[in-house]
């Protein structure tokens, strides 16, 4: 499970030394602000998903691609299952869809039968589903 802000600050400063109030400070930062798109799936700088590049002669598209697969900050196989009017990314795994538009993101988990459970929206990390894990190195 991804830590809460209150785990991660506890357990960093508990080792008391000036990485570790660095380390609380960017992890506040990081799950205090907005998720992204980006955050899930391969995105360019303006949002847009990226395919990944089927033709591997094309050095331009693999940079491009390989530096959003690089800002990627969550783990598991999210991909995108619709793109209108908003875009729908959903990990099968953990059972949850996340719908991003203009102005909000909003979460729905589901069950057993794929039934809505839950629908709720999510305006900081910290405030996604626990389940949803980072990614390893990010923090």
């Amino acid at each position: 499970m991804r830590p809460t802000l209150h785990d991660y600050n506890l357990h960093k400063l508990s080792e008391l030394d000036c990485t570790a109030i660095s380390d609380v400070l960017n992890f506040t930062n990081l799950t205090n602000r907005a998720p992204r798109l980006g955050d899930f799936v391969p995105c360019d700088e303006d949002g847009n998903v990226l395919e990944e590049p089927k033709n591997y002669y094309s050095l331009g598209n693999c940079k491009e691609y390989q530096a959003a697969q690089d800002r990627v900050i969550f783990a598991g196989d999210w991909e995108v299952v619709s793109d209108e009017p908003w875009i729908v990314i959903r990990n099968k795994q953990l059972k949850i869809d996340i719908e991003f538009n203009d102005i909000q993101c909003d979460v729905t988990d589901w069950d057993d039968q794929w039934n809505t459970c839950d629908l709720f929206e999510i305006n900081r990390i910290e405030d996604l589903p626990s389940e949803i894990e980072f990614r390893d190195g990010v923090i």
